[in-house]
């Protein structure tokens, strides 16, 4: 169960002391939020709610969309091919932009005069789906008559429904097909013949393209208009770096050239457009994911991209980068994270190093640029109750790792770095390494033996809390009396890892209320909203007839727990899937019975509802 997000940013840390050389106010207390248990002990801290310059191209020579910028990998990485990343919702923004254009009748570059009606369309977009308009897109230059199509006006604007949308639009099939015949648009026929299909006919069974689908196909079919050059009617140059692209492609596809071209200034205007502010890597790049909404690179890579994509306000680029990197994680990954961590728009992807950094500090002390972390960083990693170890020793070894690679630090910056160790957590054992290691010169040794006597050793200090809890519910009571044994009711949850004498580490569990009697095992259980506990199914005894269909419900607001709506098959050995706020329970068995049904709970409604069969097979039901 995740905990809330309530990390600090970089420059923003609590230390707990007074302001010193770092100049950081007191730490917040943090709020209660699971109740106790009269067997707690008082002085926990409650369960938290809460993670040399590019040579000019020529048409037919241009760069490929799908960009690599492995060139320039760091020395360290191996020698695996750059990954191919695909942004899947890029295709539709591109589109949707494309639409919101024409409606406003911005960017457009032909006329097509249908039935007395003129229509203003761009012809990059209709080329994508019709060699008429991609014979016009590379032969016809400038302002030009309306083009005048004898077509039927409703197939007409069904064919162009397909071009922006992706789906045909309302249009009897027949003449559908005749429109697209007289505008060499194949996939268009194709489609019109499917919907021209009768049920139960050969055809009729056949799996047709998806609107996202096709959505991409008019990409791809505009990215190849790009890479053979056909129809460009703007040429970029950055860096000596001249690549000749479709205005209204562009604009479509990357919000920085959209607002150039539609802000009125001169580089909305002509032929050539010269920018001085922008590399020519960076062009490329940008130029590249608008045509295609792929990246293809290594890690350092992706990280350069996510800069560019930030810097020239390419959203879905950055979230396709972001989340590559998030993937990817390394202590020296997390470290290089930090030139870009107070970039508004980077706060999911540096929580996500955060918390690596707050789970795996030594492993990230380790590394050579570790020094390079900021001293406020550092502080707040050592300060945060998340912060995972086997023993505190580690955390005080991180800190005389940075500081002896920092020797010019303040004694007063020094010490306040040093007390957010939680000495006074230490075993006897761990305090024998702290005084035979010291602290590395020029510090005073004297300054930390102070630090232990504020630290009050062995006095009681906030514990390590993990960001995520391990909760145990219910499960097979055994006994050493196999015949009375019985299904428990209890709940717990562990609070805290705790540090013992010598090499004794425990976990501190902590309990939360009882399941209603008579208990239950081989259930179901997820987390939703990050606190509320859901316990579906099971069973409260050993026979097949004593399978449950029952939905428990307990959240940090609730005494006890609270009885939902059941589920409509009663099932047990199934998991319970919690996915964009919904549950779902997969599979299971039922009476002796292997389940391949699914179904989902929307805790809004409080209703539970089957999934399609066809659904079934794609989720592929889960029996234990």
């Amino acid at each position: 169960m995740s905990v809330s997000d309530s990390q600090l940013r970089p420059g923003r840390v609590s230390l707990p002391v007074q302001k010193d050389g770092f100049g950081f106010p007191l730490p917040s207390v943090r709020t209660l939020s699971w109740p106790r248990t009269p067997d707690e002990d008082s002085g926990l801290p409650p369960f938290p709610l809460e993670e040399p310059g590019l040579r000019s191209m020529a048409p037919g020579n241009l760069p490929s969309p799908a960009l690599s910028l492995e060139g320039e990998e760091d020395e360290d990485e191996d020698s695996t091919e750059p990954e191919e990343l695909r942004s899947e919702e890029h295709p539709s923004q591109f589109f949707a932009e494309a639409q919101r254009l024409r409606e406003q009748r911005l960017l457009l570059d032909e006329e097509v005069l249908v039935a007395g009606r003129v229509y203003g369309v761009h012809r990059v977009i209709l080329a994508a789906v019709s060699s008429l308009f991609r014979n016009r897109l590379q032969g016809v230059r400038g302002p030009q008559p309306p083009f005048s199509l004898d077509v039927a006006p409703g197939a007409w604007e069904a064919v162009l429904t397909f071009a922006y949308e992706g789906v045909l639009g309302p249009a009897p099939p027949g003449d559908v097909l005749v429109a697209a015949e007289a505008l060499g648009a194949p996939r268009v026929k194709a489609v019109a013949q499917g919907k021209g299909k009768r049920p139960g006919s050969a055809q009729d069974d056949k799996k047709w393209p998806s609107q996202a689908e096709e959505l991409r196909e008019n990409l791809r079919s505009i990215e190849l208009l790009y890479q053979e050059g056909i129809g460009c009617d703007l040429e970029l140059e950055a860096g000596g770096c001249w690549l000749r692209v479709h205005r209204a492609a562009l604009a479509c596809g990357s919000e920085f050239f959209g607002a150039m071209f539609l802000s009125g200034m001169r580089e909305s205007q002509g032929a050539k457009v010269s920018l001085h502010t922008i590399s020519a890597q960076d062009l490329r790049l940008l130029v590249s994911f608008a045509y295609s909404g792929v990246v293809r690179a290594k890690w350092p890579g992706l990280l350069r991209a996510a800069q560019a994509a930030l810097q020239y306000q390419s959203s879905s680029c950055l979230a396709l980068c972001q989340r590559a990197l998030a993937r990817g994680l390394s202590p020296a990954r997390c470290l290089a994270l930090f030139s870009m961590s107070e970039a508004p728009g980077l706060e999911r992807l540096w929580r996500k190093a955060r918390h690596y950094l707050l789970t795996h500090l030594p492993t990230v002390a380790l590394c050579p640029t570790f020094p390079s972390l900021p001293a406020a960083c550092l502080a707040e990693l050592l300060d945060s109750d998340e912060l995972h170890m086997q023993e505190e020793l580690e955390a005080f070894e991180a800190a005389r790792c940075w500081l002896a690679a920092n020797p010019g630090i303040q004694e007063s910056e020094a010490k306040a770095l040093l007390q957010c160790v939680r000495f006074g957590r230490m075993s006897t054992r761990e305090l024998r390494r702290v005084r035979a290691e010291g602290l590395p010169p020029p510090l005073p040794q004297d300054l930390l033996h102070r630090l232990l006597v504020e630290a009050e050793v062995p006095g009681k200090v906030r514990r390590r809390e993990p960001d995520q809890a391990l909760v145990v519910i219910g499960g097979d009571g055994l006994r050493s009396d196999m015949a009375v044994r019985q299904p428990s009711r209890r709940v717990w949850w562990a609070r805290a890892f705790c540090c013992g004498v010598g090499l004794v580490k425990t976990v501190e569990w902590g309990r939360l209320p009882a399941l209603p009697a008579p208990g239950r095992f081989r259930h179901g259980a997820a987390s939703l909203a990050g606190s509320e506990l859901y316990v579906c199914g099971g069973q409260d005894f050993y026979s097949h007839s004593n399978t449950l269909a029952s939905t428990l419900r307990w959240d940090p607001s609730q005494e006890d727990w609270e009885e939902m709506a059941p589920l409509c098959q009663a099932r047990s050995f199934f998991p319970l899937v919690a996915l964009d706020g919904l549950l779902y329970a997969l599979g299971g068995r039922a009476n002796g019975v292997a389940l391949k049904s699914v179904e989902t709970y929307d805790p809004e409604l409080n209703v539970w509802r089957k999934v399609e069969d066809d659904c079934c097979l794609i989720m592929c039901p889960v029996v234990p």
